[in-house]
């Protein structure tokens, strides 16, 4: 699936774990992400790959330059259709794409997928109260904090606070009637 002129999403595929496990290894990487990380073998990789290919409540894409590498992953998680409800997560795990509109765009686009295709009425998003860059890029796209989970996670010892956001279909496309890109 072309995103725009400069990424597209597809399934993952064996050829990414190399840059899977690059980047999920990365302290700079994973210091933005909510989940904890003690490291990463290249099978781990394998597996999680594997798990959410055949997962029915997850859908996970590679997120890959236009000559197919993988920059990072994004996904659906915790679909559930009878609610109408998902959670999305994004990684950018190559830095040289990190600042270029790449996650709006990512965002953007799965979101409108998850509306418009699967008929979901409502994407939640959990981000770390350090990843501030995250937390701009939800605001911008009309995600509004429904609850802040205070010292939730522990990172580097101490305990950070944890947003949980969640925009509606029907603000969403109130928003993409109104918004601009950058």
């Amino acid at each position: 699936m072309l995103i725009d002129n400069s990424v597209q999403l597809r399934r993952p595929e064996p050829e990414d774990i190399e840059a899977m496990h690059r980047y999920r290894n990365d302290p700079r990487i994973t210091a933005t992400l909510g989940m904890t990380s003690r490291g990463y073998a290249r099978a781990d990789i394998a597996e999680w790959i594997e798990f959410h290919r055949k997962n029915r409540d997850d859908l996970v894409w590679t997120i890959a330059d236009l000559n197919d590498q993988c920059i990072g992953h994004c996904g659906l998680y915790k679909i559930n259709s009878r609610n109408g409800v998902a959670t999305i997560g994004i990684c950018i795990g190559d830095v040289g794409f990190w600042g270029k509109g790449v996650g709006t765009t990512v965002i953007d686009g799965v979101v409108s997928y998850a509306f418009q295709q699967m008929n979901l009425r409502k994407i939640r998003a959990e981000v770390l109260a350090s990843n501030i860059s995250a937390l701009k890029l939800f605001d911008k796209l009309g995600f509004k904090t429904e609850a802040i989970l205070r010292e939730y996670k522990y990172r580097n010892g101490q305990y950070l606070d944890f947003h949980i956001l969640g925009v509606f279909r029907n603000e969403w496309e109130q928003r993409c009637e109104q918004w601009q890109p950058e």
